[in-house]
This record gives C-alpha cells, structure tokens and sequence, in this order.
C-alpha cells in the first residue's frame, strides 16, 4: 500500500489530540501513514515522540508567524512519501477513510489529480449521526478588496458516480501525490487571507488538475468561535497580511513589487488558461456567471454576456416594521444587511445605540444607503436587520424583499 504524508498545523488547538487519533482510529492501513506537525502552543503533547511516523515540530505560539509558515515547516518534514493530505487540527474522518481517498483518487486515472473540498461539519460534543452528510463544492461568488471570496456550496454531488472538476482548492483539505509539496511548496510569507487562492492558481499553473470529492471523506469544526487564533495573540498580524497581500498581487500580475522565487507560477499552463478554464478574471476582478452559479468548469467561452459586469449604483430611502424587529433591553447595535439573490452579503451599515438610538428606539424607521454591486452578477435582493444585545448577543434577524 502506498503511504500518505498526513501534514497538519495546529495552532493552540485542543482539538489536536482527537483529530490524530481519530484519523489512525478510521484508517484501514494506520501503519502506512506519516505525520508531519508543526504544533504551536503552551504546553505540548509527548504522547508520540517515540513512534516513528510522527516527526513533530514543537514551537512555542509566541514565535509562529502564521498558518502559512506553520504548513512551510510541515511541508519541510516530507520524505518522498506517495501522496500527501494536508489537513486542519481540528477534523474527523469516515471509517477506512484511507482506501476511500486513494480509491477515488485512482479511479480519476490522473497521476496529477488533486482532491480538495470544504468538509462537511461537525460539532465535537454531537454524536456522529448528528454531523453533516452532504458534500460541497468550493465556489467563487465574489470579488471583495481585490480578493475572491469562496464559501461551501451544495450541488447535488450525492448524485454523481465520479468527483467534480474543481476551480478552488480549500487549505484545510488537499490530497493528491506527494509531488505537490516539491513542486508547489508554501510560501511562508504569506499569512492568511490569499492563501487558498496562491494555492489555486500555481497548482492549475503547474499541471496539476483539481477535484472535488463527490463523497464524504473528512469533517471539519467551523467557526471555532471560543478557541484562540493567531491574529488574536500577534499584534503584527496586520503587518503579516499587508506582505501577502502585496505577493499575491504579484502572484496574479497585478504587481512586481516583490520577486517570489520559486513561490511563483508553474510553467506547464498559464494564468489566462486558468481565467478560461476557472471564469476568475484576476486582474479586472470579475467572476463568470458559470463559476458564480457553480457550474462544473471549463466555464462558457462563446456567450461574451456572461463576462459582462457593469457596475450600478444602488440609492434609495428604505423603509422597515419596526413591529417585526426583535427586541431587548440592552441594544448594542443593528447590522443592516443587504444581500442579492444568491444571499451573499452586498453592503452591511452597523447602527450603535450609542450613537442612534432614534433608529433603534423606533422614533426613526427609514433609512438612505449607498453602495456600489455588479449587475448582471448581483441583484439586491433582501434587506435584513440583525440587532445584537449587550447580555444575549446576537437576536432573531427580520428580512425583507426589496427590488434594484
């Protein structure tokens, strides 16, 4: 059997310990599975310091520089090993996860294949029978401050007796041969943000071919919202991400600030390639229809209306029911949201209490915005108001249907 170079960064995780073990636990071949950890923390785990698949880097969680140089140092652990599957610290897998993941990947009959998706969910303190069952695709809806947003994305995969051709990779789950970390190593300069996307575009550009699982293989632990993260404990964070920022632009021909070495494009395909096969245009930042409503790609060449964005101006006085709006005795603020008719988030104002409260009182219950969308991509669709409270947080959120 071939083995498989498991690499995780985990940052301060407690989550660590159950998620290695759930992983031997699940495999059918444990004995053929390597670890390779970069463990930022306090206190660190001896448990397997003398088995010899596990090769652990034990950093104290003041020195990390962010999850991008933590996969940097577990990358440097591979030992030719056949394949590679970098995950998150916080994960769960399927019962013989391991002939499941090779099995698909073989089926594909690519040697260059590469299979990534955001997993499905679970909680830690739920039962099994609880977590999520549905795999999703990783789609690009949006361009946000130069950056492509992506989020989990249901279409029917349950249905398909093979994976779906991928246009994005999700870091927290990437299998395919162990060539991946020798020919497109991570960049430890960048930080966090960019960092799906650098990985997106030098795979495609170094001949590599992406797939999303049309089976459950993983489960992931969102949000995390009580566990601590890098950015929380670094006050250079900003810093951190300003530099990836700068290197993903030169990355995607936007800038030759910097020179990446070789952090840079493959030579096998080229960036135009990928805008072609992918519907990403990185340097006019606009996102084909195909891609938004996550169509399986290459994306529609021949109809030119889909790569037509024009921007618009949305400008109108809105009105709400105040009567409708949950209330409470210790308003914070309102988050009043604008989405489009995919329920993507357009424009957001947060109204303090502090600051109006004849708005949150009710003396006031109309409102004028301002804010710029791509049409035909997004349609203002939904206006919502989200009212947190001091003692319960956020509230029950009220909607509305409004039109461009």
């Amino acid at each position: 059997m071939p083995k498989i170079f498991v690499q995780i960064a985990a940052y301060r995780d407690p989550e660590l310990l159950s998620t290695i073990k759930h992983c031997l636990e699940r495999a059918v071949n444990p004995e053929n599975l390597t670890f390779g950890i970069a463990y930022q923390d306090e206190v660190f785990l001896d448990l397997y310091d003398s088995d010899p698949r596990f090769k652990i880097i034990k950093i104290p969680y003041k020195d990390s520089q962010g999850a991008c140089w933590a996969r940097h140092k577990t990358n440097e652990l591979y030992n030719r090993e056949d394949f590679t599957l970098q995950i998150d610290s916080h994960m769960r897998f399927i019962p013989n996860w391991d002939h499941a993941l090779l099995q698909m990947w073989k089926d594909l009959k690519d040697p260059k294949a590469v299979l990534t998706s955001y997993p499905a969910q679970y909680e830690p303190q739920q039962e099994e029978k609880d977590w999520k069952t549905e795999p999703h695709i990783c789609n690009v809806h949006n361009f946000k401050d130069g950056q492509t947003e992506q989020r989990p994305k249901s279409v029917n995969l349950l249905k398909r007796d093979t994976p779906f051709q991928a246009i994005h990779v999700a870091a927290g789950f990437i299998f395919g041969p162990g060539s991946i970390i020798t020919d497109v190593p991570y960049d430890p300069e960048f930080y966090f943000l960019g960092e799906e996307t650098a990985l997106t575009v030098r795979l495609y550009t170094h001949g590599y071919n992406l797939f999303h699982p049309h089976r459950i293989i993983l489960y992931h632990h969102y949000e995390r919202k009580e566990q601590p993260k890098h950015w929380s404990d670094d006050k250079e964070w900003g810093k951190k991400s300003n530099l990836a920022k700068e290197r993903l632009d030169c990355l995607l021909g936007r800038s030759t600030k910097h020179d990446l070495g070789k952090y840079t494009l493959g030579n096998v395909r080229t960036l135009e390639e990928f805008q072609n096969y992918s519907g990403i245009d990185y340097k006019r930042k606009i996102v084909h229809l195909d891609t938004i409503e996550g169509k399986e790609p290459p994306v529609d060449l021949t109809d030119t209306k889909k790569w037509s964005y024009e921007m618009k101006t949305y400008k109108k006085i809105v009105q709400w029911n105040y009567d409708k709006i949950d209330k409470c005795e210790d308003p914070r603020f309102w988050a009043m949201i604008f989405k489009d008719q995919n329920d993507q988030e357009l424009h957001r104002v947060d109204i303090l209490h502090k600051d109006n409260s004849e708005i949150i009182d009710g003396k006031v219950r109309e409102k004028e915005f301002e804010f710029k969308y791509y049409t035909p991509a997004q349609i203002p669709s939904t206006f919502l108001i989200w009212p947190y409270s001091e003692s319960k947080q956020w509230l029950t959120n009220t909607k509305w249907q409004i039109c461009a």
